[in-house]
């Protein structure tokens, strides 16, 4: 992991890629540890998910692309 800093945590990962995690200061009460409160998790599963669905031949209306830049 990494230095004592309590804003920053490193990792490495499994393919060796180095990886880190900074929070800025912050005065909400849920995030007081900072990292500190972050713990490792294993992985739930490896490798790809299903493929998204294909998307529709006919061009997209206004709103339907609208309403793509909310993630619906």
């Amino acid at each position: 992991m990494g230095d004592d800093d309590p804003t920053k945590v490193e990792t490495v990962l499994a393919d060796g890629r180095r990886m880190t995690l900074s929070l800025p200061p912050t005065e909400a009460q849920w995030a007081a540890d900072g990292v500190n409160a972050l713990r490792a998790v294993p992985p739930t599963h490896e490798g790809r998910g299903k493929e998204p669905p294909a998307l529709p031949e006919r061009p997209a209306l206004p709103l339907e692309v609208a309403l793509l830049g909310f993630g619906a």
